[in-house]
């Protein structure tokens, strides 16, 4: 993984640790609904967020070597799997 990378998905994920405590909170006093919903759509969205940094820092650090070699295919299907736009 990118150096940047990883430092960007390690500060996302201690956010996601952060409203994650903050949601338990909420949900265990009643907290009103839409604020719950506020955290866990903000937790959706470090999520993606992560995603998409990790998924960057693949296509630069190993797609070049996978995509030029024999195993191509494979290496496509896999990233496809993983990001769920194939169904084979």
């Amino acid at each position: 993984m990118k150096i940047d990378a990883k430092k960007k998905t390690l500060d996302a994920i201690k956010r996601l640790d952060g409203l994650l405590v903050k949601l338990h909170a909420m949900v265990d006093e009643d907290a009103y609904c839409p604020k719950v919903l506020e955290i866990a759509l903000a937790m959706q969205g470090q999520l993606k967020y992560i995603q998409g940094t990790v998924l960057e820092s693949h296509l630069y650090t190993c797609a070049e070597k996978k995509l030029s070699s024999k195993k191509k295919g494979a290496f496509i299907g896999e990233l496809l799997a993983v990001i769920g736009l194939s169904t084979r």
